[in-house]
Formats: C-alpha cells, structure tokens, sequence
C-alpha cells in the first residue's frame, strides 16, 4: 500500500515515537535529556512524506524544513524544504515495534551553525493486561555535526505501567553527550551526562470527560567531576505535580 502526506506543521519520517506520545513516557511530565539527538523534529513547519506499506514492513521518506522553530510557535514558521530522511519501520508482533532511520538536516538548531546527520533506532513494547498495561521503549539517536566534525550519542530506556486502573509507576534512564554546556567555551570536551527518573501516580478522579492524577519523581544525575563546580557534586531533583486528560478507554494506554 503506497501512501503520501503533506502537513504545514507535522512530523517527518526520522525518528521514534515523539516522547509525548510514547506509550511509556505516558506518565513522564519531563523532556529527556535526549531530546535532540532522538525526535525533535516532529515539530517541524513543512514537511512531505511518501511511503509504501508491505506486510509487517513500512519504509518511508521525507523531505521537510529542518530548522528548530523560535518559541513563537502558534505561527506557521515556512523555510525551504531541504532537509531529508528515510524511515523502516517493522511491525514484529501485536506488541513488538522497531525502526530505524536516517536523516540530513540543514541548520536545525536555532542557536548552532551547521548541519547535522542523525541516525536513530528504537524498539517499542506495549502490553494490554487486566485493568492496565505495560509500555517499555529503548531508543538509540546519534548526530554528527558536520561543521565540528564530531559525534554526539544518546541512549534511553523508559517504562510505564499502569495497574489495578488506577495506579502507575513509571522510570526513565538516559545516557547522553552534552557538547553545549559551555558555550563560550568551545575547547572543552564533550560531557557524557546520565539521568535516572523513578517515579509514580494515581489516578485521583476518572471521571466520564478527565482522569485526575496526583504524581511525583525523583531523577539523580551522573556527570565528569569536571562538571562538580557548575552542576554540584551530588545532583538530584524531584517534582509532585497533577495531571489532567481525557479518559483513556479501558484505563489503559
């Protein structure tokens, strides 16, 4: 099946899962670390893609504006479409997901000169259960900035499970490279900078039009000593907060 798409904001064929509509980072209030090395181009303002579906197999591809939008975003932000990528996607089973993609991308960072190359592989698990379900994603991003020359690596495990209706524990865990820490600074090296999120909620209210949840986390960090006099010795942050959508079916995800 032959399928093509075309949307003035929308997301192009590179990449997993946008976290936020990742079944397991259903419950996870907070961008990774990562985010720019795996999936933020699904905010992208022009964007084209063309695909052929065979069986459990779907390769895709597009051409689109790669540049980061500026904080107005209730704009449409047009820019030449000459960014490009390629996407294979495969269905293993009812629960089982993978892809992996590729992709060229001309000046994408808003604060950064140059273009970038990316490479990203993921692999998606969703199991429905008796009044709930297990959702678990391990990603894969890599970029090379080719002005710099160099690489930059992000790995990410995240899981969220939902029980008994009303209950959720959740973790993410993310290795990534951190070359913009010190900007004025561009000697320095890059930063491999880890971030470890366990977390839960409850649903306080289901209610017929929202679900009401009451949550918190807590995400330690690991770091070069290099780094102990910007960023602390021992770095953790935690949060509570509430969450309000509308009701999943079956309380799942």
């Amino acid at each position: 099946m032959h399928e093509e798409s075309g949307a003035a904001a929308g997301e192009p064929a590179l990449g997993p899962v946008a976290y936020m509509h990742r079944a397991s980072a259903s419950e996870l209030p907070v961008v990774p670390l990562s985010h720019h090395l795996q999936d933020f181009t699904h905010t992208s303002f022009g964007v084209i893609t063309t695909g052929l579906t065979l069986d459990r197999f779907r390769l895709e591809g597009s051409v689109f504006n790669g540049r980061e939008p500026d904080e107005k975003r209730y704009s449409i932000q047009f820019a030449p479409l000459d960014s490009w990528s390629a996407r294979l996607s495969v269905a293993a089973s009812r629960n089982w997901t993978a892809q992996y993609s590729y992709g060229r991308l001309e000046r994408p960072e808003a604060l950064e000169p140059g273009s970038q190359r990316r490479q990203t592989a993921s692999v998606e698990y969703v199991r429905p259960f008796g009044n709930g379900s297990w959702s678990t994603s391990a990603v894969w991003g890599r970029v090379h900035k080719e002005l710099e020359n160099h690489n930059l690596n992000s790995y990410l495990l995240e899981t969220t499970a939902n029980f008994k209706s009303r209950n959720y524990a959740f973790s993410r865990m993310e290795l990534v490279d951190k070359d913009e820490l010190f900007p004025d600074n561009p000697l320095l090296p890059n930063f491999r900078i880890g971030a470890y999120t366990f977390g839960g909620a409850r649903d306080l209210v289901q209610g017929r039009f929202e679900q009401l949840a009451l949550g918190a986390d807590l995400t330690f960090y690991s770091k070069a000593s290099s780094l102990d006099s910007a960023y602390g010795k021992n770095s953790i942050s935690f949060q509570v907060f509430l969450r309000v959508r509308p009701p999943v079916s079956d309380h799942g995800h």
